[in-house]
């Protein structure tokens, strides 16, 4: 086997410039006509991808070796030349392949308003699901993130940062565009900013006044139990059509039904109703990756950046349909070819137990290496943020050749399930929350989530308390190492000096503090995030810290600031948050800092 990897190693490299074909990685779908072509290197195969101008990346097959039931029937290697990344497959992790993009999709060009002035500098924005600050860097010793560290420590760490809403889909839906909940009237899992503003809906509630017409609309193609955003779409359709008033969308059918009016109302536990709304509130609203875009960077996105799960499927475009809010990943918000679409296709969050041995196939520390190779590939899921880090690392090598450039790179660990390779377990310890239970004095609306505890008033064994504790940083850790993968990359590249970097998370976790082992609360380990922000070229902000209140909304006007993507007046306006730039050019300025958040 070693020799296998040596030779395999040397066959990956490259001799000369163009960039490294990424060990581990099968792409695919998207096959040229006519493939796989022999070819005996890495390298060989790039230069017969460079040579044909319908190829954008490659992926090359070893001989003789077999992984994830991949083989390669040609003597010297096997060449896959590729037009596009497919959409909604998933990059397989496998042993025998290494891959890599060449050049832009043809579908892909700056198709900005304007083009990027002078200094003008890349963005490297790095979101990390369900992540409190049970990181060393926020001086918890418990926690293993070395790469998160050193990214402070070249940086400057936001010491009381929040999220609007410690909500999946509405925090993302707010950072992303820039404004608070309230604002983008995004409160749930059925709306998001690109359908049309309804105001509050009733759930659970039918209208039956006057059907005008009955619209079939997707609902959730995951097959949860909720209405989802299938509602979304059926407000949106009343408000295209000057005759309705109100709808009901009703789940178990997929039916929206457009009524001239309301009517009386009749409890429906799989309906949402509402009146009718209006498409002007947010038609002129950009989304964060989206400005950059328009200002001439190329947009990239790697993995989840806007919610994945629900959304609805009544838009005529299909490229707008699909999972998530808003659907697929917004491709309005990225330059085309460039974004991961049906992410939980390609990088799915595979369900496991707590306790089984690495050997079982459903245990959450999973018999794999600390790269996240697993031992037995053909009974055993891969890793979704091994995945994601794969994609990132190809698509900042791509970046790298048409600057300047945003990555979006969402890492879905530590969310539950707390899977991973089982060598991270015994970099971390576990133990128990402060206050296991909430106090009489709190009232229980405050409360959300008991489970494994088994009421909110009684706490949890001491051993269960233990193992969700540890596994949960020891996810961390894992997803520590592939976002030291990307920064990595960053740095061998040579772009570090020129790229913003960003990290945060959407929302924080409760690990039992007062009965809770959830997000979905406004106590302090629900809402607070871990914010760093590493912009060299202001040489002030290196290795410093501040106690100014940050909020998640400040991310966007922060950004065009720094990388010099200047916002129009308009849009300046609109958002709610305010940048953070100064704070990182007078870190040490105390009197600034409360200014600049008076109004909190």
């Amino acid at each position: 086997v070693a020799a296998m990897l040596a030779s395999f190693a040397a066959a990956t490299a490259f001799a000369a410039s163009p960039p490294v074909c990424e060990p581990g990685v099968n792409m695919p779908g998207g096959d040229l006509h006519r493939m796989p072509l022999a070819s005996a290197s890495a390298a060989a195969c790039s230069a017969l991808c460079s040579a044909d101008p319908a190829c954008v990346l490659f992926s090359w097959h070893a001989p003789a070796c077999s992984y994830y039931r991949e083989t390669c029937a040609l003597a010297g290697g096997c060449c896959w030349l590729k037009s596009v990344e497919a959409a909604g497959r998933s990059p397989q992790v496998n042993n025998c392949s290494c891959s890599s993009y060449l050049r832009l999709p043809s579908v892909s060009k700056r198709n900005g308003d304007t083009t990027p002035g002078p200094g003008a500098k890349n963005v490297l924005y790095l979101l990390v699901d369900d992540l409190r600050p049970e990181i060393a860097a926020y001086r918890q010793p418990r926690g293993h993130s070395p790469h998160i560290s050193a990214l402070a420590s070249s940086g400057t760490t936001f010491d009381n940062a929040y999220c609007q809403i410690s909500v999946c889909s509405p925090s993302r839906m707010s950072f992303l565009t820039g404004r608070r909940p309230d604002h983008s009237r995004v409160l749930n899992f059925i709306d998001h900013f690109r359908q049309a503003d309804c105001g509050l809906t009733e759930g659970g509630v039918a209208y039956l006044g006057p059907t005008l017409r009955n619209v079939t609309v997707g609902g959730c193609e995951w097959g949860g139990a909720a209405p989802c955003g299938g509602s979304g779409d059926c407000c949106s359709i009343c408000s295209e059509d000057e005759r309705c008033g109100a709808w009901t969308y009703t789940h178990t059918n997929s039916s929206c039904m457009l009524k001239a009016r309301s009517g009386a109302r009749a409890a429906d536990s799989g309906a949402v109703s509402g009146a009718r709304g209006t498409l002007s509130t947010r038609a002129a609203w950009v989304s964060l990756p989206q400005h950059f875009k328009r200002a001439g960077w190329i947009a990239l996105s790697s993995g989840k950046i806007f919610h994945t799960e629900e959304g609805g499927s009544g838009n005529t475009n299909p490229n707008l349909n699909g999972p998530g809010m808003p659907p697929n990943q917004d491709p309005p918000s990225w330059t085309p070819g460039l974004s991961m679409q049906r992410v939980n296709d390609v990088a799915n969050m595979w369900d496991c137990k707590i306790g089984l041995p690495p050997s079982d196939p459903d245990a959450c520390a999973v018999d794999a290496d600390m790269s996240g190779a697993i031992a037995s590939p053909l009974t055993t899921k891969q890793f979704c943020d091994r995945v994601i880090a794969d994609d990132a690392v190809l698509k900042l090598r791509l970046a790298a050749m048409h600057t300047p450039f945003f990555l979006a790179v969402g890492f879905r660990k530590p969310h539950l399930p707390f899977r991973f390779p089982a060598p991270f377990l015994a970099l971390v310890e576990g133990d128990v929350a402060a206050h296991p239970t909430l106090s009489p004095t709190v009232p229980p609306i405050a409360h959300h989530d008991a489970v494994p505890q088994p009421h909110i008033y009684t706490p949890v064994a001491n051993a269960t308390a233990h193992e969700w504790r540890r596994h949960y940083r020891a996810a961390i850790a894992w997803v520590d190492s592939q976002i030291g993968r990307v920064l990595h990359e960053l740095e061998a590249r040579g772009l570090a000096p020129t790229t913003l970097v960003a990290l945060h998370s959407d929302h924080g976790w409760s690990l039992g503090e007062h009965g809770e082992w959830q997000k979905f609360s406004n106590f302090e380990h629900g809402t607070r995030v871990p914010l760093i922000m590493r912009a060299p070229w202001v040489r002030e902000s290196v290795g410093t810290r501040s106690s100014v209140l940050a909020e998640l909304i400040d991310i966007f006007p922060t950004m065009a600031e720094l990388a010099g993507a200047p916002l129009d007046p308009q849009t300046a306006a609109s958002l709610d948050g305010t940048s953070l730039a100064p704070v990182l050019r007078a870190p040490a300025d105390a009197a600034l800092a409360r200014a600049l958040k008076h109004r909190a």
